[in-house]
């Protein structure tokens, strides 16, 4: 029977450990940029955005390790960290639906107060919570009751600065996970643009905020406030390259101690196409499936097979009947029949018998609703490329007739 080993992939969980987190020199370089220049009273909001299971948990987690003072990535991966050590204070939150400003602003309040008083001891940090209670449960939700957010947040983040810098602290650090899950029309972007030129009038040369969200999720926020773009720099992320897969798969199979076929790389690369999710889910199972340290093509086979059907086939289905019937199912079958995980339109056009304007708004509802993305103009992928093994292997939804469906477009 094979030995027991710690599963060296992480599928589930963004990467925490800089020693486990491969690639992503450019983005990586960039952030600490951003870390740099607010070390040095240049502050710069900063955003990752990219598709879903690209990896902006994970960068995110490496940046406030960076901030925290652990130099191990940026040295392993030959970055000029442009300081001898980083010391910022650091807060966190995840953003849900439903949230408001207050609510964002109470929320990361609540985390710095936390690691504010971790510095200070036993002397506690006081926030005027009782200030923004008062102005959440005003009826309106107009630009003055806004503005009173971001005057008390604006307060209370001034305070916190200068306890920071008495306890010689670079500065602080706000981070916002799945910024994307805010509704648009919220009063976010709004909300970030006033704090933002607040604390710059204010004179906070070292306060910063990072955030992560799906690509588009700027764009959403230039709905409601145009002049996002100048508070937040964008570092996109895109999808992995072959060597950072490469590295990603060899670094887990060494420490899991299993030799490989390279074939298996190629061919977990392929069926992943640059998702570093699919990619620790694939390896975490080859692993599984391997009875004798050494991973083969068989092993591959077995792998993928258990992923795609048992896995992740309950939440393939779900996609499927998410993405609705009739011209849907066809754009998806005629997706997973191309032999690049980029497909151009003009391939979908000659398979479902429709011109490109003919079946446009169906594209975007499934760009919407996270089944698809747009890599390029006219040329698409699945969000989830596991999605395009379970449509060859299983097929699409039957499709119903046009005419009575409800959904068709």
């Amino acid at each position: 029977m094979k030995k027991r080993y710690v599963d060296p992939f992480t599928p589930d969980l963004p990467i925490d450990s800089p020693s486990r987190f491969s690639g992503r020199v450019k983005e990586i370089d960039s952030v600490v940029d951003s870390l740099f220049q607010l070390a040095n009273s240049k502050p710069k909001h900063t955003i990752i955005t990219g598709d879903r299971g690209i990896g902006k948990s994970s960068v995110l987690v490496q940046v406030k390790n960076i901030a925290e003072g652990n130099l191990d990535l940026v040295t392993r991966l030959g970055i000029d960290p442009g300081e001898n050590f980083y010391d910022f204070l650091c807060a966190w939150h995840d953003c849900a639906t439903d949230q408001t400003p207050a609510d964002l602003a109470t929320g990361i309040l609540k985390q710095l107060k936390t690691s504010l008083e971790n510095v200070l001891g036993k002397i506690k940090f006081e926030i005027n919570f009782a200030g923004f209670l008062t102005v959440s449960q005003k009826e309106d939700s107009t630009i003055s009751s806004l503005s009173e957010v971001v005057d008390l947040f604006c307060s209370e983040i001034m305070k916190a600065e200068k306890e920071a810098k008495d306890k010689n602290k670079s500065g602080i650090l706000l981070f916002f996970d799945e910024l994307d899950r805010v509704k648009s029309g919220s009063g976010v972007a709004t909300f970030f643009k006033l704090s933002a030129e607040k604390l710059s009038r204010d004179g906070a040369k070292h306060v910063s905020f990072f955030a992560a969200g799906i690509t588009g999720a700027i764009q959403n926020l230039e709905e409601e406030h145009g002049s996002i773009y100048r508070t937040f720099k964008d570092v996109p992320l895109p999808r992995l390259k072959f060597s950072e897969v490469e590295q990603i798969l060899e670094d887990g199979f060494q420490l899991a101690s299993c030799t490989y076929e390279n074939e298996v790389i190629e061919k977990i690369f392929k069926l992943c196409a640059g998702y570093p999710e699919p990619v620790h889910l694939l390896g975490s199972q080859i692993l599984k499936s391997d009875l004798d340290n050494h991973l083969s093509i068989d092993d591959f086979e077995l792998a993928k097979v258990e992923v795609v059907e048992t896995l992740r086939r309950n939440k393939l289905i779900s996609m499927l009947k998410k993405a609705g019937s009739g011209k849907y199912q066809k754009i998806l079958e005629a997706m997973a029949s191309h032999d690049n995980p980029n497909v151009p339109s003009a391939y979908i056009s000659e398979k479902i018998g429709y011109k490109p304007n003919e079946y446009s708004t169906n594209m975007g509802s499934l760009i919407q609703g996270n089944i698809i993305s747009s890599v390029d103009r006219g040329v698409y992928c699945f969000v989830d490329p596991l999605l395009k093994e379970y449509i060859s292997r299983f097929g699409v939804i039957s499709a119903k007739d046009e005419s009575s469906s409800e959904i068709e477009v």
